[in-house]
């Protein structure tokens, strides 16, 4: 059977609906007027028909529940007009009238699908079938069956059209459905079923709410959504936080759950990640992961847990609270990580420390994904996100303490301040990077938190140098002397992203270089931060892999320092050559370190340590060269962070990371934004010294740095110098 004559009305609000136009934009009239002027235009383009015809199905039979062998074979189309309209309409630049073009033809097609589905009913009426099942291709039965509806209703002969090698149906606007048969001619499945197809995306997808049960080490939650979000944006929106390094777009492979019940569909990302045996067990990204039915998942706690990113060497030797004394509070909002430490102003003794990881990781690992989320409507939760665990932080440091707190002091990179102060971050990832404000901000505890149950204290944050040198910087110069420094010194804050400060008492220099989270198991498969159970070293003896945890646990990932020891070992055992490439098996295996826990370290990660390791050291070696001086003339090179404090030098230089020439200068010094933020605690010309420290600040560019670029690609190699 051909039809070409169908009683269809384009829906205005569905195509608006289509393209995301909201009716409360102020651009909404514009773009309806724009549509009224194109659809005359439309319905001359447009060009419908279908072909209808019964047909076996024995040769598809494995792949449905069903027993029939007889199916009804249904394809119709638009024509090519509305195409070639919608690709012309781009070429020229009218991006809005392309958009509605595509739009209109999508509509037209949906509704052309509600008038033949009448007709189908009918046929199979008259033929005395019912239907048990509307198939698709390729969540339902393979490709190929359009290639069999297409002969079977003779298509390129009743409608001229055409099918490709992919057995994709040409002009694109045309649609192949197929109605599996019944003997029950009662029965008329005809609907499209959207829990059952993968086309997720679709902005005419039927919404219908799902209950998820999420289960961790400590707690159970029991969650409502909807289908047609992702279980990380549904876990997202409860407040759950789940680690996303690339913002839930299916690129780093951490936000990894386990499905204990339900069924939810595998993804080409899934299968990049996971191993056969980790797919049956249920393991699936949460970004990826579209909750089709109720269903249970498990989160892995990898992520979780103390971390080892205080300030002092002695970090453990925490006394007791003096009654009567005064006290401050120290923070370090990192990218990664927070760290706070309640401090006796007088003496400068611990008391009591709290780390975490910083929980707007939820939004991406690195400041440009959280400055994008920022500015896409999150920037109120990305707030409240830091405020949040800075208030758990001051509850549990002053819990059952008995003590005030005179003020708290935080150093953080720029991005970290606007996100805390919620300033717009809009002009900060862009050129030319104006920030809000760089100067040092004063407000209090009742204006911040509310009321927490303390008493309303000062707050004050550390002054930046640029948009990406922050005070995070500023509190490590202070910590270090560099306001009191005859001889020339190196500060290098290696965290999410490479900071780092040359000079003395006359004159400092400042850049920042984009290394990625991977020092921090950011972007590494199986990474995670310094927490118990971290792999932190790595020895490698012909084919046996020894390794050592933080706090000698079980292992649950790899850290930083374990990630440099293992490129070492390969280096050392020539299982990977200077350029990074691993051989075989092990480039496409990966190098397994443990096997129980299922930890491997794969061919991506060495690229993306290559990436950091060669930011770091064209950074450095740019910062030395526009100072003027040579590696001899500086006395000391400060590595900042806990990634820092346990790293093995020697390892390091020996992958390239630092020179071979500064090995014997360079000098573990912990995390010195958190004892700036102590020290300012403490001085009381604090303030003073640390403007003067930023006013004397000089930064470096590397964008477009001639000098930066080639040492970049030199550095890119593994050299063992």
């Amino acid at each position: 059977m051909k039809i070409q004559e169908f009683a269809v009305t384009v829906s205005k609000e569905r195509i608006c609906h289509l393209i995301d136009a909201d009716p409360s934009s102020e651009l909404y009239e514009e773009i309806l007027e724009e549509l009224e002027q194109m659809l005359p235009i439309a319905y001359e383009k447009i060009q419908p028909c279908a072909v209808l015809e019964f047909g076996d199905f024995k040769d598809y039979t494995s792949f449905v529940k069903e027993s029939s062998t007889e199916a009804l074979y249904e394809i119709h189309s638009i024509g090519s007009g509305m195409s070639e309209w919608s690709t012309s309409l781009f070429q020229e630049g009218n991006y809005l009238g392309g958009m509605l073009a595509d739009a209109i033809a999508d509509d037209y097609l949906f509704q052309m699908d509600s008038e033949i589905q009448k007709i189908v009913v009918q046929m199979c009426w008259e033929k005395k079938r019912g239907i048990a099942r509307r198939l698709e291709a390729p969540q339902d039965v393979p490709m190929d069956i359009q290639k069999k509806a297409f002969d079977v209703t003779n298509a390129e002969k009743e409608m001229g059209l055409k099918i490709k090698e992919s057995y994709m149906l040409d002009p694109v606007k045309s649609v192949c459905q197929v109605y599996l048969l019944d003997s029950d001619h009662t029965r008329f499945c005809v609907e499209h079923d959207c829990t059952r197809c993968q086309n997720y995306k679709c902005k005419l997808r039927k919404e219908s709410s799902v209950c998820v049960k999420v289960k961790t080490e400590e707690k159970e939650y029991k969650i409502y959504g909807s289908t047609k979000q992702t279980l990380y944006e549904l876990l997202l929106k409860h407040g759950i936080a789940i680690p996303a390094v690339c913002s839930g777009k299916g690129l780093c492979g951490k936000c990894r759950i386990q499905v204990l019940e339900g069924e939810i569909c595998l993804s080409e990302e899934d299968k990049r990640y996971f191993t056969k045996e980790e797919i049956e067990k249920g393991f699936r990204l949460s970004c990826q992961a579209y909750p089709g039915t109720d269903c249970t998942i498990e989160l892995s706690q990898n992520h979780s847990g103390k971390f080892f990113v205080l300030a002092n060497e002695d970090e453990e030797k925490i006394v007791a609270a003096t009654p009567g004394g005064e006290y401050g509070i120290a923070v370090d909002i990192g990218t990664t990580t927070v760290a706070m430490m309640l401090v006796e102003i007088k003496t400068g003794a611990v008391i009591d420390v709290f780390t975490a990881i910083n929980p707007q990781n939820v939004y991406g690992a690195d400041v440009i994904s959280r400055m994008e989320a920022s500015n896409t409507g999150k920037k109120e939760a990305l707030k409240e996100k830091i405020r949040g665990i800075l208030r758990e932080g001051v509850t549990a440091l002053l819990d059952n303490k008995k003590v005030s707190v005179a003020r708290m002091v935080i150093g953080a990179n720029t991005t970290m301040v606007h996100l805390l102060m919620g300033y717009s971050c809009e002009t900060l990832g862009v050129a030319p990077f104006k920030p809000v404000t760089l100067d040092t901000i004063y407000t209090t505890c009742g204006k911040m938190f509310g009321d927490i149950g303390t008493n309303d204290f000062e707050i004050i944050l550390y002054p930046g140098i640029s948009a990406y040198v922050g005070g995070d910087i500023t509190a490590g110069l202070y910590a270090l002397d560099f306001d009191k420094r005859d001889g020339i010194a190196v500060l290098m804050d290696l965290g999410t992203n490479g900071e780092m400060a040359i000079g003395n008492k006359d004159r400092i220099m400042v850049t920042s270089t984009a290394m990625g989270p991977a020092f921090e198991g950011g972007n590494i498969v199986c990474g995670m931060g310094s927490v118990e159970g971290a792999i932190s070293s790595v020895k490698l003896n012909k084919d046996q892999v020894l390794v050592e945890t933080i706090g000698k646990k079980p292992p649950k990932g790899i850290c930083g320092t374990g990630v440099i020891d293992v490129v070492y070992e390969m280096l050392r055992e020539e299982i990977m050559d200077e350029t990074g490439h691993m051989d075989s098996p092990y480039f496409e295996d990966g190098i397994v370190l443990s096997e129980e826990a299922g930890i491997r370290f794969y061919q991506k990660d060495v690229r993306a340590i290559q990436l950091a390791k060669a930011a770091v050291r064209a950074g450095f070696e740019t910062l030395v060269s526009k100072f003027g001086v040579s590696y001899e003339d500086i006395e000391e090179i400060y590595v900042a962070g806990g990634f820092g404090y346990k790293m093995d030098i020697q390892k390091a230089v020996g992958i390239g990371l630092f020179p071979e020439a500064c090995a014997q200068k360079i000098k573990a010094v912990g995390n010195t934004c958190l004892k700036g933020a102590v020290k300012y605690l403490c001085r009381e010309n604090a303030d003073e010294v640390t403007r003067q420290l930023v006013k004397q600040a000089e930064e470096v560019p590397l964008a477009n740095d001639k000098t930066f670029f080639e040492s970049y690609m030199d550095s890119m190699y593994f050299t063992q110098e």
